[in-house]
């Protein structure tokens, strides 16, 4: 089916930030300017955001709560929207609960579509748009499944030219390349009867990204690692794929995510084993 192009285990814990408030995007509907000592307090409050998302151990609902609760003085400027619609993007990531994760997902969508509408030159909104359409594509039945991983997959390649220096971008490139190169046969009849040509890609295209996240910011995410070493076992280069495994053990299991990573690594380590 299809709806494996989606992904889980999206975690924006490793973004580099580099902002322009909302005052400064092209696309901007006129409002009221902020005067210096507002733009001092809202620049100081984005930098408080990101330091706390910089942080592996930190509970996110609690970024979600902060932002959440400045909302009425700051809900109009697009650098907070997207901030919000990231907050409700980890919300969804770290809830076990499925009508949860569904309400969160869609709040998120609706928050992050109002961002890269207002903005839409701004890579950020273009990566959150895609990031809480692919959440809600692996939470609904086929038909908005197939739906929103097309979106998620158009506003991803839109984030990567606006913001090409991101590893996250690069890393969801390459789970979205490496998941396409696994689709069977009847999956890409499928796929090409919904994307507006049919979608192909390979394992070398899939580790390319995985390689360009790691470059940039090196140790990125166990996660990271996993799949490279997954696309160098998938290609036979098996002593490639246990260095890769080796630097993912490396890497504590803090979040939901990295849970998740330890997991695929054991049965990627099993698999090279029997090799």
């Amino acid at each position: 089916m299809v709806c494996t192009i989606t992904f889980r285990g999206v975690d924006s814990r490793f973004f580099h930030f580099s902002y322009l408030t909302a005052r400064d995007t092209e696309s901007e509907e006129e409002k009221v300017p902020m005067n210096k000592i507002q733009i001092k307090e809202f620049d100081a409050f984005l930098n408080e955001v990101d330091t706390l998302h910089r942080k592996r151990e930190i509970d996110r609902k609690d970024i979600l709560k902060l932002l959440l609760e400045n909302e009425e003085k700051f809900g109009e400027e697009v650098e907070f929207i997207w901030r919000l619609a990231q907050a409700y993007g980890d919300a969804v990531q770290n809830s076990s609960n499925t009508e949860e994760k569904k309400r969160w997902a869609n709040i998120g969508k609706n928050v992050a579509e109002k961002a890269f509408q207002m903005a839409p030159t701004n890579g950020y909104c273009q990566l959150w748009y895609a990031v809480l359409c692919g959440h809600i594509s692996e939470l609904e039945g086929l038909q908005n499944k197939v739906h929103y991983a097309f979106l998620f997959q158009k506003h991803l390649m839109k984030a990567a030219e606006l913001i090409p220096e991101e590893p996250f971008v690069h890393y969801l490139k390459g789970r979205y390349c490496y998941s396409v190169a696994k689709l069977s046969w009847i999956e890409k009849k499928m796929a090409a009867t919904i994307f507006e040509s049919p979608p192909t890609s390979t394992i070398e295209e899939a580790l390319i990204n995985f390689l360009k996240a790691e470059e940039i910011k090196p140790g990125f995410s166990k996660m990271n690692y996993v799949f490279m070493a997954k696309c160098y076992r998938d290609l036979g280069q098996k002593s490639d794929a246990l260095k890769y495994c080796d630097c993912a053990l490396m890497l504590p299991n803090v979040n939901v995510e990295d849970k998740q990573a330890q997991l695929d690594l054991e049965n990627v380590v099993h698999s090279l084993k029997n090799k």
